[in-house]
């Protein structure tokens, strides 16, 4: 079976820039190595992690010594302070994509707009964004959420990095509709948008498509929501959970994948889809 694999499947940078930072602390720390949470979602590469030394754990406040790394999705403020109080080296891990939209939403609130954030609710780099609003952010996740929104002014609209840019241009309108003199961020982070739009790209040559990546990755849910209006998809997060006969009759796979997916995990389904 013939597959196309895309150029940009895999780590972005600021994900690459995450692990490599990880990494580098464990070998050359002295001490135990901890992130805050999950450092990406992707549970293969936090298992590899782990077998390098370094340690999921959702409660810092247990820990005596050690670095703690911040995630790459970003935290609140307030809770950068409160690790702060604890006897641990923090380290930074968040994306420069994420901290640039961070730093703008609290520019922005600071100058008095109400901050509206086109994001899931719950992920964590939209609570980290919702931090930085000061108590001035609303989310929403559809366009339908726009009528819920209090009647405030003035209104700041920025995207989470990760969501497709067709569904942000929709917000937008929806948005200004309500509120005309919305100020609008660019804030859909280049990676993203490039690997959507290789995509679409990848598509009209392609039978079908295979999007492999965790299913808590934003921007792979992206991926496989806008695969799945364009051709047959399958989302996966290893090829043990491709069904090879449901490929069957399917001539050229388009294969791509999210940003926090490792390459090893890339590398194996598509050598597994071409002995089909």
């Amino acid at each position: 079976m013939n597959v196309i694999l895309a150029k940009s499947a895999g780590f972005c940078w600021g994900v690459k820039r995450a692990v490599d930072k990880a990494r580098k602390l464990a070998r050359e720390s002295h001490g135990p190595v901890f992130t805050d949470g999950p450092l990406i979602h992707n549970r293969q590469m936090m298992d590899q992690l782990k077998a390098d030394g370094i340690q999921e754990t959702n409660d810092p406040s247990s820990l005596s010594s050690g670095i703690l790394i911040v995630r790459a999705h970003g935290i609140p403020p307030d809770r950068r302070a409160w690790l702060d109080t604890l006897p641990l080296t923090i380290v930074d891990a968040t994306c420069p994509d994420v901290a640039k939209i961070q730093n703008l939403i609290r520019d922005h609130a600071r100058r008095g707009f109400h901050i509206v954030i086109f994001g899931d609710p719950g992920h964590a780099e939209v609570t980290g964004l919702m931090g930085y609003a000061e108590g001035r952010g609303h989310v929403v996740s559809r366009v339908e959420d726009v009528a819920n929104l209090p009647p405030v002014g003035p209104v700041c609209l920025v995207s989470q990095s990760t969501q497709l840019p067709i569904a942000y241009r929709r917000m937008v309108e929806a948005v200004r509709a309500r509120f005309p003199d919305t100020v609008v961020l660019d804030t859909i982070c280049r990676s993203t948008e490039n690997r959507q739009r290789e995509l679409i790209d990848m598509a009209e040559w392609v039978d079908a498509l295979v999007v492999v990546g965790g299913r808590h990755s934003a921007n792979t849910l992206r991926l496989v929501e806008l695969a799945g209006s364009l051709k047959p998809t399958f989302h996966i997060e290893t090829y043990g959970q491709l069904s090879p006969e449901k490929l069957q009759g399917f001539k050229t796979i388009g294969l791509t994948a999210g940003a926090s997916t490792p390459a090893f995990i890339i590398e194996d389904v598509k050598q597994n889809i071409e002995r089909l």
